[in-house]
């Protein structure tokens, strides 16, 4: 297994689990961007901006909210991550959604993600 490749692995292991320690997988100045129709989606730069502002205003539109990587593909300073996203919305409605994830490793941390989603789906879920 590549190095890069299991740097990812328990970042989504890390977060799955709560364990807090974002800083031992990211480099400070991280840039995280996510489609703009995802909730909350856009562009964030910073530890600070990504896990104390994204995460909480996006994941505050669910009851659950669930990343399930299913392949990993590794490419020089790259790893590509295919799965889905599961949950449910806060009116109960449960949606399941493919995406892929690409992260840019450097330094042995990650530097930048990439969210790729059909973020209609969700839209869609939030409605009904």
């Amino acid at each position: 297994m590549h190095i890069n490749e299991t740097l990812v692995k328990d970042f989504y292991n890390s977060f799955k689990n709560k364990d807090l320690v974002y800083d031992r997988f990211c480099q400070d100045n991280i840039e995280w961007i996510t489609m703009d129709g995802m909730p909350n989606g856009g562009t964030y730069i910073g530890l600070k901006s990504v896990f104390d502002e994204y995460f909480p205003n996006m994941l505050s539109n669910f009851q659950e909210f669930h990343t399930n990587p299913s392949e990993f593909l590794c490419i020089d300073d790259q790893v590509i991550v295919f799965g889905s996203y599961s949950g449910q919305t806060k009116k109960g409605t449960s949606f399941i959604v493919p995406f892929c994830h690409v992260y840019r490793i450097k330094d042995s941390k990650i530097s930048q993600f990439k969210q790729f989603t059909d973020t209609e789906i969700i839209h869609e879920a939030m409605k009904s």
